[in-house]
């Protein structure tokens, strides 16, 4: 016989160790662009400055223990706002439509003119 696993239980009832950029972003209530900034700005600065992130590949991954150091109490989690995230029925963009410019030839009788002037 299989047993059905409650996997509810599992689940840790508060923040996880590591929280996504938007995540990151979402708990401080700040923007996604603010927050990638900020994280540029901690890797520049050699961890001076900015949301303490790691780097995994190209990811980057806030650690909720430096995080909550850095902000001098615990996260609250879920986040009040919440996380950006597109629907998937979001519009697409539409493709760029813009004509090419042409450049106008100056006929030979306009530049007589023009050399004339």
């Amino acid at each position: 016989m299989s047993q059905i696993l409650d996997t509810s239980a599992l689940a840790p009832a508060g923040p996880p160790d590591f929280l996504t950029l938007e995540e990151a972003a979402s708990v401080l209530r700040v923007g996604r662009s603010t927050a990638y900034r900020e994280a540029n700005a901690f890797e520049r600065s050699g961890g001076r400055t900015g949301i303490p992130v790691v780097r995994y590949g190209k990811q980057f991954r806030v650690p909720r223990c430096r995080l909550e150091e850095q902000l001098g109490g615990p996260l609250t989690w879920p986040p009040t706002t919440p996380i950006a995230t597109e629907p998937e029925d979001a519009p697409q963009p539409r493709p760029n439509k813009r004509a090419k410019r042409t450049v106008a030839s100056r006929s030979t009788a306009q530049l007589s003119l023009a050399v004339e002037s």
